[in-house]
This record gives structure tokens, sequence and C-alpha cells, in this order.
């Protein structure tokens, strides 16, 4: 009987995040005066290493309307300054910025171009914080954005800003590569051992080295980290 190998995959991820796993209700399992609530649906268990985040990252864009990139980056530099200032005087954490780039757009409101700025904003997520402190600072951040876009529309210079919605993740995931890998190691030679007979031995080839390290926010106070391996399966010769 010749053997055919099998693939085993290293690593399948499915995740289901908080913000988007989908609404049910509570009726579809018992009728009570809760039946008309949405309510998220409790999803299994995470495959993967799930740990604490410990950084909000905020995407954000300023946009300033000018006739010259000349003019508008000390305009951009400015707003973005202002924005950190307030982010660190409202949360009272750790704050950095990180920034992306500066390009020109097409003017929408002036006759001029439009110079855009891109960056993310790094909030440190203290440990000793449980669940409800950090939703609060994420409120917080939504209302430091939300202010800063505003003062842009009414100041009436040109500036606009638009701010994404603040995401739990964690500054190094790299640095859990080795306890990813070895969990993979110990679940692949179990699988081996189940699969294998003493008449059929099988082993791990052509293994695929492994990808970066990945990470799925669940919450603010859990994030998923994965690690995509893969090997084949197959027999071992004599």
């Amino acid at each position: 009987m010749k053997w055919r190998p099998l693939v085993v995959p290293g690593c399948v991820v499915l995740v289901c995040l908080w913000t988007s796993c989908g609404r049910s209700s509570v009726s579809s399992a018992v009728a009570s005066s809760y039946d008309s609530d949405p309510v998220h649906a409790i999803p299994g268990e995470e495959e993967g290493l799930t740990v604490r985040p410990d950084v909000l990252r905020v995407s954000f864009a300023f946009g300033q309307e000018s006739e010259s990139l000349e003019q508008a980056v000390p305009k951009l530099k400015a707003a973005v300054e202002r924005y950190v200032r307030a982010a660190t005087e409202a949360s009272k954490v750790e704050v950095a910025v990180k920034m992306k780039e500066v390009g020109l757009g097409s003017g929408k409101r002036m006759a001029g171009n439009e110079v855009m700025a891109h960056g993310v904003l790094e909030v440190a997520l203290p440990e000793a914080q449980d669940f409800w402190s950090r939703t609060v600072l994420v409120a917080t951040l939504v209302k430091v954005g939300s202010q800063e876009a505003a003062a842009a529309e009414k100041a009436n210079t040109g500036l606009r800003a638009s701010f994404g919605f603040p995401v739990a993740q964690v500054r190094e995931p790299e640095a859990r590569r080795d306890e990813l890998v070895k969990r993979w190691v110990e679940r692949a030679r179990g699988f081996v051992s189940q699969a294998q007979s003493e008449r059929a031995p099988l082993q791990l080839v052509g293994c695929e080295p492994p990808g970066a390290v990945k990470q799925a926010p669940v919450s603010v106070d859990e994030v998923v980290l994965s690690l995509a391996m893969s090997c084949r399966l197959d027999a071992v010769t004599k």
C-alpha cells in the first residue's frame, strides 16, 4: 500500500472581532423580556495565543488646502502637535505619534491643492487598567478626535481632520514568536502521535519558513496572536 503525503495546515486562525461578530437575539433561544435587545453571539475559543494589548492605535489624517506644499507643511505640523497635546492631556497616559506620509491631493473647497498628512497616534494601555478603564480611555480618544475635527471645520482655514476608531494591539508581537512556534510544534507532534501507527510511523517534512506574527484585536482586553506555519505529513522511510 503506497502512502500519500498529507498536508497539515500550520495555523488556521478563525477570529471573530467583538465589533463584527454579528448580532443575534435572545428570542432565538428563550422567550424573555429581553428578546428584542440585540446581543453579540458568544464566540468559540480563539485559535492562537491570547494576550493583553498594551497600546491603543488611532489612525488620523489632516488635510490642508494650500497653494504650495511649502506653505502647507508648517500648518499640518502644528495641527498634529495640537492633536497630540490634546490627547495627552485628556488621556493622562503616555502618548506618541508616528507620521506615515505627506502627499498632495486634489483641493475640494479652494482653488489650490490639498496637502495630506497621515499618521498613527499610539496611546499606552497600562497593565493595571481593567476592561472598563480601558473602555473609558477609548471613549476619551474618540471625543478628542471629534473635537479636533469640529475645531478645524469651525476655523474655516482650509484645514480638515479625520480619525479612525482606536484599536487595541500589542506593540511588539514578534516578541512572542518563540512561544507561538513552541505551541505549534507541540500540537503538531501530538497530532502525529495520534495519527501514526506502529507499522506506519509518520514525520513532518517540507516545512515552510513561518511568516510574520499577526495580531487580531478581540476587545480592549484581548488580542489573538498567530503565526502561519505549514509542513507536510509523510511516512517514515526505512
